[in-house]
Order: C-alpha cells, then structure tokens, then sequence
C-alpha cells in the first residue's frame, strides 16, 4: 500500500493514535517558515495547551529561543537533501512556561516546494523511548563478551590473593618480597581494568547532561565495552588522535559510537575467523568537525542495506543483526547534536560508517 493509498485511512489512523495517547503533529516548511497543518488533542496536552489554542501559536514558538535557529538549519538541510532521521530528542516549551524533554519520531514528505513532516510526540520521562530501547539491546549484545571480560581479571586477582596469604602466613623476609610485591601488582592491574570496564557500562546506561566531551574518550571506552564481542571475528585497530571537545550527551554519544563497531562486526561470520579481518575505528580532525570512523573488510554491502540500514529495527541476514535499532540511532544522537552519519561501501570490500560532530567553539 503506498502512502496515497493511505489518504482516506489518515483521519482515521490519527484518531486511533490519539486514542493510544500519542501526540501527533503535522508541520510543513516552505523555506518562509513553519506552517501548523494538523495537532491532535495528545500533543496539545502535552505541551499544556488545548488543540484550538495550538493551532493559534506558530509552531516555532514551542521551541526554546536558543535552538530556533538550529531548528530552522536543521529542516533547510532535509529540504536539501539531507536524510532524516527516525527519532530525535529535543525540548518544547510547554504553556507553563516549563521545558519538557520529548522524543519526536518523523516521517518527511516531499512537497513540489519544500517539506511536510508528520511527527509522533512522547514524553521521554512517561515512556520507554527508541533511543532508550536501542540502550537496552546494545547492552544485551554486549553482555556475554563483558561477562567474560569480568571474569579474567577476577579469577587473576582471586588467584593472587590466594598465593600473597600463604606468603604472609609465612612471614616476609627479603626473599620473598619482590615475589609479594609482584602479586600486589597483578592484584592492583586486575581491579583497575574492572574498574575501568565498569565505569564505561555505566556511563553507556546513565542519562547525563550536555556537556563538553571528548569524543577519543568516549570512543576508547565503547571499545574497551565492545573488545570481547568483536574482536573473536577481527582484528581492531585504534587510530585515535588528541581532539577538540564536542557538546553533547556522554552516555548518548556512546551509544551512538557502539552501534557502528558492532555494525561493522556484523559484516564479519561469527564462526570463522581470518587473521586478515580487521576493523578500523579513527578519531580525528576534519575541518570544523570531530570525526569518529569505522571502517571494515567484512561483506560488501548489498543495495538494501545501504538503503535501508539506517531505518528503525532494520535487519539483514548479515549486517545489523542483533545490534538493537542499528545505526538509525546513531544518525538520530547525531543529527540531534547538528552533525551527521553516514554509509559508504570500501573500496575492496566492506563499510565505512562516519559520524561527523561539530567541534565545541
């Protein structure tokens, strides 16, 4: 069924999605501002407002002064090509005077000149959002290789333990001290890589404020997170360079960063491994940009994966699978933060997934 095959069902169809409590809206752009088409009884509560006094307030107006102008770049750019997102999180202004945190799923249509979007509101807080539902299947397919990475520094510590009490059951002397000190030490690596591992998990599940970030932290820590999962089918190979901070949400840019390793890991058969497999994660400099690279010698990718990969939920029998909603969450984090993802095939063979982020001025 196309999507005029669908004209007589609209009404019907926003009545059921009001019913369910869904905020629905519909906003053109022409290029001379924003024009309010259709907003249910949902999305008017949500921003403490009744439908008849919504459709008396420009659209623009329930943004926050400060990102209007993004807002207004943000739409020229997809009325110039550039693709949009599934889902974005940003703030509305509610009648009260309050900012409330929403997350907008959209869907864009092409007019002969300019955009319609229609767009389905939730409250972050109220509901499990995409983003969030992405967070938890990422963590599921990190689970067992983070499990592993647990237990070897674990068993390494418990084992030291053990040895350093028979030695001081039986007094030190000067012998034997280099050998204590020795356990002390493996004993003090173990619990520093745990520690470490830990606080990347909990950064990746921890909403936080915008802040000043480095991305080559960030993206040293999802691979620290995503090592044991990837690295049984290729090899890793870090080029990360000092780089210029980003504003932006941690735990958002992280989840972000993962969904294109494990992407890319994707590209590889997890029951075979090749010494020449390899994937290549670069930070660095590009201009104005903070770049953030992955790229692989994994499978080609086929016409619709390089369609489709960045839809919600996509799944090939290959690439993506089981790496939650896939890199439409990258694209939404980045898009949200003014920059872009994108797809490429390698030359030879494989991907190349890129994520460009504006550098903090």
């Amino acid at each position: 069924m196309t999507g005029r095959d669908l004209g007589p069902l609209l009404p019907a169809l926003l009545d059921i999605l009001g019913y369910l409590g869904i905020g629905i809206q519909m906003i053109a752009d022409r290029g001379d501002g924003f024009e309010r088409w259709y907003t249910n009884e949902a999305a008017a509560a949500l921003h403490g407002y009744t439908v008849e006094e919504m459709a008396k307030i420009p659209p623009i107006e329930h943004i926050p002064a400060d990102q209007r102008a993004w807002i207004r770049q943000l739409s020229a750019d997809f009325r110039n090509g550039q693709p949009v997102p599934p889902a974005m999180e940003l703030s509305v202004c509610r009648k009260d005077g309050t900012l409330l945190a929403v997350e907008v799923t959209l869907a864009a249509y092409a007019l002969p000149d300019g955009m319609a979007y229609i767009m389905a509101i939730r409250d972050v807080k109220s509901q499990t959002s995409l983003l969030e539902a992405d967070r938890i299947g990422l963590v599921g397919a990190l689970s067992a290789g983070f499990a592993h990475e647990i237990n070897n520094p674990l068993t390494s510590v418990l084992l030291n333990l053990r040895s350093l009490r028979k030695q001081l059951t039986a007094n030190l002397s000067d012998r034997v001290q280099p050998q204590a000190r020795r356990c002390l030490d493996d004993i003090t690596t173990g619990a520093e890589r745990i520690a470490s591992n830990v606080r990347a998990l909990q950064t990746l599940a921890t909403r936080s404020t915008s802040r000043s970030i480095d991305l080559a932290a960030v993206v040293s820590s999802a691979l620290r997170l995503v090592a044991p999962t990837i690295e049984p089918r290729a090899h890793l190979i870090r080029q990360i360079f000092p780089v210029r901070p980003v504003i932006g949400e941690e735990s958002r840019i992280g989840q972000a960063v993962l969904a294109m390793m494990l992407f890319s890991g994707s590209g590889f058969d997890s029951e075979t491994t090749n010494a020449s497999n390899r994937i290549i994660v670069c930070v660095e400099e590009r201009g104005l940009d903070v770049v953030v690279e992955v790229s692989d010698n994994g499978r080609e990718l086929t016409a619709e994966e390089s369609r489709r990969a960045f839809d919600p939920f996509f799944r090939s029998p290959a690439r993506g699978a089981g790496v939650g909603v896939g890199l439409g969450v990258a694209r939404s984090v980045a898009t949200t933060l003014g920059g872009v993802v994108t797809l490429a095939a390698r030359d030879g063979g494989g991907a190349v997934i890129t994520m460009r982020l504006p550098a903090a001025t």
